[in-house]
């Protein structure tokens, strides 16, 4: 689609792994997450405890 590599990238894979790292890592501006609502709220938490990131989710639902 014409986009540079390390522009766009997904990552998928256990939360208990790799969802604290993702959402305190500095150097990671925007998560997009879909789940649910409980679920969501962590993501959120986390997200914002460190450093404000862009946060993009889809929550409940038969997600």
């Amino acid at each position: 689609a014409g986009v540079p590599a390390g522009v766009f990238n997904v990552l998928t894979g256990s939360g208990r792994e790799v969802g604290t790292w993702l959402t305190e890592h500095p150097r990671i501006e925007k998560i997009s997450f879909t789940g649910g609502t409980d679920t969501g709220k962590k993501v959120m938490a986390s997200a914002s405890g460190s450093s404000l990131k862009d946060v993009t989710m889809e929550l409940g639902g038969k997600s």
